[in-house]
């Protein structure tokens, strides 16, 4: 077993006692926005069992950034269960992080400001078309501007709130992801067009919340190797994108991939849970969507371990700078490769989600193998009982 994998880790002043971290798996605990026992307890058994940051999924910046009602906006009414979440954490010794994100035009909330969902340009929005939110709305200046300082905001009020680190989603085509895929991105302003133009919005955000929590508070990006889609967001892409990350300061970036509502299980592999997505589906017309054409509609891509490794490995020889590997780690083998490799921390969501101390049984046994079989049928459950192994 890689020993650097137990070895601290200093961000930017936080000191992380291993390099594994628990990455944002959208958990489905916060019925009506307000998070339940279940998330304080998740996350807290991740730092009891040696997990060295665990990150809160999806903190939407404000209304419009909501895919749906039971998620969670980072402003001052949720200060209360964000001060539980990292009292919660921090009582284990562990430390907390927090996704930021906003969904772009992928919403079918029917909590908003904007009456249609905001894009980069005006895009179908299959996923709000049963909520009659079927279009969205490119976005004006003013709307890019209050975007940015609703980030900052959010930021903020989690450092106030204890925790010790967020993540800026600039991945899954939310909104971010959104600017820097092409095939989304249709704009012919400083927001679109070039690499450095889609990457604006995220590089003012950045800068924004940097101002906000100064210069002692950690911010991580999670971004796309890839979309995987026709003129979506590339390897190349990300190359660059991740050059300027480093330039405006960002501490770490975590390499994921897949665009929610084209490429969604891009980024899991292994099983389609169309029985259980059924299940858990609220809307009748969408259920029949999904029962009849749900294997024709998602595509299904095959699980091996590491599925990233390839991709990242490009990203790992061209910076320096402290990346995170994600995907399809779940066992001690996996650890090494990608610790050999040069990467600097591992996230982990599925193999966590099955065993809470699966890193703890890694350290004590070097042969150790996660009992999760990607059948995803986790994820397929997450809008009816929220994320938790059935296995």
């Amino acid at each position: 077993m890689s020993r650097k994998a137990f070895t601290p880790i200093n961000l930017r002043g936080l000191e992380l006692k291993n390099r594994f971290i628990k990455t944002a798996t959208f958990e489905g605990m916060s019925s009506n926005g307000v998070p339940d026992d279940r998330l304080f307890n998740l996350h807290a058994s991740m730092a009891a069992n040696d997990v060295a940051l665990t990150t809160v999924a999806y903190g939407a910046v404000n209304e419009d950034g909501l895919t749906h009602e039971d998620q969670m906006v980072i402003d001052d009414t949720a200060t209360p269960h964000l001060k539980r979440l990292a009292d919660a954490v921090h009582e284990k010794d562990g430390k907390i992080c927090i996704q930021l994100t906003h969904c772009g035009y992928f919403s079918r909330s029917t909590r908003y400001q904007s009456k249609k969902p905001l894009g980069p340009s005006r895009t179908l929005n299959k996923y709000g078309i049963m909520k009659g939110r079927p279009y969205s709305k490119a976005m004006s200046h003013d709307d890019i501007v209050q975007t940015v300082a609703d980030f900052a905001r959010a930021a903020l009020v989690s450092q106030r709130c204890g925790f010790d680190a967020v993540e800026v989603h600039m991945g899954h085509g939310y909104l971010l992801s959104q600017f820097l895929s092409p095939a989304i991105n249709r704009r012919d302003d400083n927001y679109g067009g070039s690499l450095e133009n889609r990457m604006r919005i995220s590089l003012e955000i950045i800068d924004a919340i940097r101002e906000e929590v100064g210069e002692n508070f950690p911010i991580l990006c999670k971004i796309n190797l890839e979309d995987d889609f026709n003129n979506g967001f590339t390897i190349g892409d990300c190359i660059e994108a991740v050059q300027m990350l480093n330039v405006h300061g960002v501490d770490a970036v975590m390499l994921s991939g897949g665009f929610t509502s084209l490429t969604p299980f891009y980024l899991m592999r292994g099983e389609l849970p169309i029985k259980e997505m059924v299940e858990s589906e609220k809307n009748y017309l969408q259920k029949f969507a999904l029962r009849f054409f749900g294997r024709t509609i998602i595509k299904k891509y095959e699980f091996r371990e590491n599925f990233f490794f390839d991709q990242a490995l490009q990203v790992r020889k061209t910076t320096k700078m402290p990346l995170v590997y994600v995907g399809g780690i779940i066992s001690s083998q996996g650890v090494n490769e990608v610790m050999h490799a040069g990467f600097d921390m591992i996230a982990i969501g599925r193999a966590l989600i099955a065993e809470p101390d699966f890193v703890k049984k890694m350290q004590e046994n070097p042969d150790h193998r996660s009992p999760c079989d990607q059948c995803n049928k986790c994820v397929g459950y997450i809008d009816k009982k929220g994320i938790e192994c059935v296995l």
